[in-house]
């Protein structure tokens, strides 16, 4: 049975409607293993979401950045809103939220973007090789955002889960979209594609300066990672305001004040979820987390990453 219904449903982005154009995509329907499907759209050989605009994806590579931009960058689901609030606080230096949604490039047209005040903070789930030429021509600074991958693939099931997106409205179960996500059909071709395409970035670009934002670490420290995103964007620490920005980007908080200015589906904030670390044991079985670690061992197996979700952390 076909899981992917036809009905999309109304996206707002700050509380205006989000015009969707799928003209010239190459759309692709990926099944799982009981018939349930996602749809997609290729582009240059990457799976992403049909809301993602081939107009806008177009324009990456040539996106005009700025010497004193931040590029803030990472898989989806894995702490990029939390991150880019962090961000923009330290750099106005008060603990105030953001009254806009991030500045995100496959989501914000150019001209928009173009508009907005220095330093700016650049967001896109793109993979770094498809980045703007400008990162590495400018040498700005990248914040890159990591979670342990069984987490991500929890929260993207859930994304997903009984949705009208435009990816289609996916009803099957867990155990399923986990292969998906090991087979590296769904978003950007997958996780591990992803961080192993950013590693071969980095390392070819030893001199792009890059700070890893690690979930798992703001969850436990919080104002510890602040004062670490301090330290690299260059600022006088103010530890008070970074125990302060702290404060307000716990995860109720933030959740409550972004809510006129987050992405909604039907009314509804559906991006904004738990916040917390470990919920993939929710949602693994044994053998899902031997089939998990079959293909994590395979695929980032000698990757700078590997260390930081092995086997032998859990």
């Amino acid at each position: 049975m076909d899981g992917a219904k036809s009905k999309v449903g109304e996206f707002t982005i700050s509380g205006k409607k989000f015009d969707m154009d799928f003209s010239e995509q190459h759309l692709v329907k990926v099944k799982d293993r009981s018939g349930n499907s996602l749809k997609y759209h290729l582009f240059q050989g990457v799976h992403y979401a049909p809301m993602f605009k081939i107009s806008l994806l177009q324009q990456i590579k040539g996106f005009k950045m700025r010497p004193d931009d931040i590029y803030l960058c990472g898989y989806p689901r894995t702490g990029t809103h939390w991150t880019f609030e962090m961000t923009s606080m330290l750099l106005n230096g008060k603990a105030d939220t953001m009254q806009r949604y991030k500045d995100h490039l496959e989501l914000s047209p150019p001209d928009d973007l173009a508009k907005l005040a220095s330093p700016r903070i650049i967001n896109s789930h793109v993979k770094m090789s498809r980045s703007p030429d400008d990162v590495t021509a400018l040498k700005c600074k990248v914040i890159h955002t990591l979670r342990d991958p069984k987490d991500v693939v929890s929260s993207l099931y859930k994304v997903y889960y009984n949705r009208p997106l435009t990816a289609g409205t996916y009803t099957g179960s867990f155990e399923d979209f986990l292969h998906l996500f090991l087979d590296e059909t769904v978003d950007s071709n997958g996780m591990f594609e992803h961080l192993r395409d950013a590693e071969k970035y980095f390392s070819q670009h030893p001199e792009i300066p890059v700070h890893f934002q690690i979930y798992e670490d703001t969850i436990k420290d919080p104002v510890r990672a602040v004062q670490s995103l301090s330290d690299f964007l260059g600022l006088r620490r103010d530890d008070h305001l970074c125990r302060a920005i702290a404060e307000k980007c716990n995860f109720s908080t933030m959740k409550n004040d972004k809510e006129d200015v987050s992405i909604k589906l039907d009314g509804e904030n559906f991006l904004y979820r738990k916040g917390t670390v470990g919920d993939w044991k929710n949602w693994f079985n044994e053998q899902m987390l031997e089939d998990y670690y079959r293909v994590y061992e395979e695929k980032m197996a000698g990757s700078r990453f590997y260390d930081t979700y092995a086997r032998s952390k859990y």
